[in-house]
């Protein structure tokens, strides 16, 4: 997957490979789920009372779709870990790709008890209907 970064050369050099590390581990999470598209990462950075805050926003282009994440706050691991979780959430919400229950089979029952004949049926109970 490619990762565009932008507004990456406002944080310093350590700052930098910090959050290269951390999106290159959720890179590839995302790419098990089977999305291998564009990714865009934001970086802001603001200056209140001589402290730097950070604002991170994700975009993921999947066809059509475009899933986005923010996070913002004080310290940059934490803000970069959230936004990427929320991402990573967003996709397995969005394709549904983790933890599905198999389908079950449950036919209606009609008047003459088809739906019980077949189940009997799948059971291995009646050879002939």
């Amino acid at each position: 997957m490619v990762v565009n970064y932008v507004g990456l050369n406002s944080l310093e050099g350590i700052d930098r490979e910090r959050v290269k590390k951390i999106v290159s581990k959720y890179d590839l999470d995302i790419q098990r789920l089977g999305i291998k598209n564009n990714l865009k990462f934001h970086v802001k950075t603001y200056e209140i009372g001589g402290r730097v805050r950070y604002s991170f926003r994700t975009h993921l282009s999947v066809g059509k779709d475009v899933l986005n994440s923010e996070a913002e706050g004080w310290t940059i691991k934490t803000n970069v870990h959230s936004a990427m979780k929320k991402l990573l959430t967003a996709a397995e919400h969005k394709f549904h790709v983790m933890g599905q229950k198999q389908q079950k089979f449950h036919p209606k029952k009609g008047k003459d008890g088809f739906g019980k004949r077949v189940k009997m049926k799948l059971k291995g109970l009646v050879k002939f209907i």
